[in-house]
This record gives C-alpha cells, structure tokens and sequence, in this order.
C-alpha cells in the first residue's frame, strides 16, 4: 500500500506520524512539499519514508492519498493530480470546509478515484512539522 501525503506541516505529519507508528508489511508512507526543506525535516522525524517535491511523481502509483494543505490550495491540487492517480485510489484531505472541496473534486478528480471528504478534529496554535 503506498500512502501519500501531501502537505507536511501539523497535520500531514501527526498522520504520518500515526501510520508509521504501526508497522505494516507493505505500506510506504510518501510525503509531499514544494520544498525540499520541509520534506528533509519531515523524513528525518520518522513522519514519512520517502519524499517528494514533485507532485505527479509523489501521487503516480498512490492507493490512498492524504491532502492536508489550506483548503483554498484544494482546487490547484486536484488539478495537478487528477491525470496522474491511478484508477482505484482513494483521496481525502483534511480541510475544514467541505462545499467547495466536495465540488472540486466532484469537477476535477476522474471518475476512476474515490474522494472522501475528511476532517481531521485537530489543531494547535502551532504549526508545522515540529509541532507534528
């Protein structure tokens, strides 16, 4: 199972944290950020085992894909990864809003995917990996 994140601060981290705390035969955990800081300091935490800071490399044989960014970067990724997710993935994001998200993905993502809008509950006055 490859997972992908894209976004690393708070969120993004604290579920890669989450998932790599439990070993799973199988299961990579990829982490995605324009910038290569972000994802050096993200894969040093233990938060991912890979990174990427090109996005369509980042989703291109992803089973589960996690946008955890600000929901009014939503619409630009969906709209960079739509022809690069393979048929069968699952897409969710963390975004605290859902109207516009839900109607992006509905317009944007193919068919051949499956979004499911999410919200993960969480927050600090923090942010970033290292509040993660």
């Amino acid at each position: 199972m490859l997972v992908t994140i894209i976004g690393l601060g708070l969120i993004g981290g604290s579920i890669g944290l989450a998932l790599r705390q439990r070993e799973r035969p199988g299961w990579e955990i990829v982490g995605y950020s324009r910038r290569q800081e972000t994802v050096a300091k993200t894969s040093s935490s233990g938060a991912i085992e890979r990174g990427e800071t090109n996005l369509k490399d980042a989703v291109k044989k992803a089973e589960f894909v996690i946008i955890a960014t600000p929901v009014l970067t939503e619409k630009e990724i969906f709209s960079e990864i739509a022809l690069h997710l393979p048929a069968g993935c699952i897409v969710t994001d963390t975004a605290s809003t859902k109207v516009q998200v839900m109607k992006c993905a509905k317009e944007i993502l193919p068919p051949t995917v499956d979004f499911i809008g999410g919200h993960p509950m969480a927050g600090k006055e923090t942010y970033g990996i290292q509040a993660a």
